[in-house]
């Protein structure tokens, strides 16, 4: 319990991002329909490893204090980075059901 709680601390560090991202690609998926899903699923990968960029360098302090609670900085970010692909092919496969 303690290890996803402080997983989904880590994770409210770039949510917003990548929650604008991700509504972004749900929009353009139901406008231009199944044709844009390759151009979208790569958008949101590269997007992802700017803001895993991004993140290491800004806050490259922060992540002690997870490694003092026993968690390393590979396994938050594969952690989180599964979680929002997941959450993305989800969302994916939702929209074009909906459309």
């Amino acid at each position: 319990m303690r290890t996803l709680r402080l997983i989904g601390t880590f994770y409210k560090s770039y949510m917003i991002a990548s929650s604008i991202i991700t509504i972004s690609c749900m929009n353009l998926i139901y406008v231009y329909g199944i044709s844009i899903v390759t151009v979208l699923f790569w958008f949101k990968l590269i997007t992802l490893g700017i803001i895993v960029y991004y993140i290491n360098s800004y806050k490259k302090n922060e992540f002690y204090y997870y490694q003092n609670l026993g968690l390393s900085r590979l396994f938050l970010w594969i952690s989180t980075i599964i979680f929002d692909v997941l959450l993305f092919v989800i969302l994916l496969t939702v929209m074009l059901k909906i459309r």
